[in-house]
């Protein structure tokens, strides 16, 4: 069923565009995410199990992710289950596209979980935690706390400025990893400025790696959430 589904809705010309766009090392068919979704209610409709999901692609990753999403779980069977299978993850956009769809996680104990992948070794689990805490706790009262975790983790990251996309597949994944971790900070303070100017402003300061800062700065001056004047005084934070 799954395998016709992948089959059956490949388009090779999306296949070459996520292809250049998408680093990873599972082969990729090129289904358009509406269409992954929808399939993917239809999977946990009728109540496919997760292991009945292979992970030999980029699109039952993210089927597995999806189907994942839909389950009436608690937190920690959420959580636990996630864990299971996300150190297959490998790139921005899977990352991205399942951690954001795992609403259930907008609790305590996702809370927590997601500031303890900040502290994982792998970089794309680290950017899980980011991103799962840009989507779910950009208005929580631990702000200070995470704010805090995202400092001592851009602190331990390299200070350069240019990453490399040339080489194999496998070289790209491990040259640009860091830098996916350093976009989704970025992100995340563009996020937080764009819903609290004032408090996302004074913790913009506290991040002193140039590429992060200065990302964060370009994100906020293409959002049309700020106001010219806003974006006009973040300017005077920008490392030069």
């Amino acid at each position: 069923m799954i395998k016709e589904f992948l089959t059956e809705n490949a388009e090779e010309n999306l296949k070459h565009f996520h292809e250049k766009l998408i680093y990873t090392k599972l082969p990729i068919y090129g289904i358009r995410t509406e269409k992954l979704r929808k399939f993917a209610c239809l999977l946990a409709k009728n109540e496919i199990r997760l292991d009945d999901i292979e992970n030999t692609s980029h699109e039952e990753i993210l089927l597995k992710g999806f189907v994942l999403s839909k389950q009436k779980w608690t937190d920690v069977e959420i959580i636990k289950a996630f864990e299971e299978f996300n150190s297959c993850i490998d790139n921005w956009a899977t990352c991205d596209m399942i951690t954001s769809s795992l609403k259930r996680l907008k609790t305590e104990n996702g809370r927590r979980y997601f500031l303890s992948l900040l502290n994982d070794t792998n970089l794309y689990k680290k950017r899980i935690g980011i991103i799962g805490l840009m989507s779910f706790f950009l208005d929580d009262e631990n702000l200070e706390e995470i704010i805090s975790s995202l400092v001592s983790l851009s602190n331990t990251l390299s200070s350069k400025t240019n990453y490399s996309n040339n080489g194999t597949t496998e070289e790209k994944i491990k040259n640009l990893s860091e830098y996916y971790v350093k976009m989704a900070i970025s992100w995340y303070l563009c996020s937080l400025i764009c819903k609290n100017f004032e408090y996302g402003k004074q913790a913009l300061q506290k991040f002193t790696d140039k590429l992060i800062r200065n990302k964060a700065i370009s994100k906020c001056h293409d959002s049309f959430r700020l106001s010219p004047d806003q974006k006009e005084e973040l300017k005077k934070f920008k490392y030069i």
